[in-house]
């Protein structure tokens, strides 16, 4: 007789399945998120309750103004107006922490990337001389792409495309022709990208004239780092928080089950 415990038809001992180690990340990331959200605004609400003690110790708090006067113009911008009732300090704080690329990275495009007409681009034409150097760019896959389970993301990286260490290529990109081996079910970015534009893969696309070779296409200097301006900032900050509801949701809908399985029996009553 077997001395392991079983609930219901499911083997407490079975091994845990890609699918399941996946959900669990994905809720840990969502705990993360959040924690870092709530971090950030007791930060900034410690930054804005030091500086009003400060005003009034100094005494340099201003005095009530008459009955009756006239508002003074208002230089608040219709962004930090959708933020009303938040700490500028908050606003800031979590500005600068969309621009942070120690988070959890998740493509925020809500469109159905099923939906998405692909421009039209020769690629089985152009494979032999660009060797498909979009496939080893990083990004984001999406909440859609999570749900489907096929494309694989880097744990260490949640949720940037996997890619493989001995080239630098897309995990799925196929290592003898170059092509993708789940192009029905590739992400949204991939999808939308044009390459005939893009520097880091033509120096001439109509002259079909690649960038560079490509082992020396990511092991240049960094690119140049522009200051972002506080509305853009603001604008993906909204874009996580919104991104975020959906994984939220996404997941809450979801079961670990898919299908009944069968466990071992019971232990007999004794």
């Amino acid at each position: 007789m077997s001395d392991r415990e079983v609930f219901g038809t499911s083997d407490r001992d079975a091994p845990v399945t890609r699918a399941e180690l996946e959900r669990a990340l994905r809720n840990i990331n969502i705990g993360y998120l959040d924690l870092r959200d709530a971090m950030l605004e007791i930060g900034a609400r410690l930054i804005s309750l030091t500086d009003e003690l400060t005003r009034r110790i100094d005494g340099v708090e201003p005095l009530p103004a008459p009955p009756n006067t006239p508002a003074p113009p208002s230089t608040t911008t219709i962004e930090m107006g959708a933020h009303a009732g938040v700490p500028t300090a908050l606003v800031n704080m979590r500005a600068q922490d969309a621009g942070q690329q120690n988070r959890v990275s998740l493509d925020l495009d809500p469109m159905d990337k099923y939906a998405i007409e692909s421009p039209e681009i020769p690629c089985d034409e152009l494979m032999p001389i660009c060797q498909a150097r979009c496939c080893r760019m990083s990004f984001g896959i999406s909440t859609q792409d999570l749900d489907e389970g096929v494309i694989q993301f880097d744990y260490g990286q949640p949720y940037l495309i996997r890619q493989r260490e001995s080239d630098g290529y897309c995990v799925h990109n196929d290592p003898q022709t170059h092509g993708c081996t789940v192009h029905a079910q590739r992400p949204r970015v991939c999808r939308k990208y044009d390459c005939r534009n893009d520097d880091r893969v033509w120096a001439d696309y109509d002259k079909r004239i690649p960038a560079s070779e490509v082992g020396e296409m990511f092991n240049g200097p960094p690119p140049e780092v522009r200051e972002v301006p506080l509305a853009e900032m603001l604008g993906r900050v909204q874009q996580r928080q919104d991104a975020l509801k959906r994984e939220k949701q996404s997941l809450s809908q979801s079961f670990q089950e898919s299908m009944p399985t069968v466990g071992p029996p019971p232990k007999p009553r004794v």
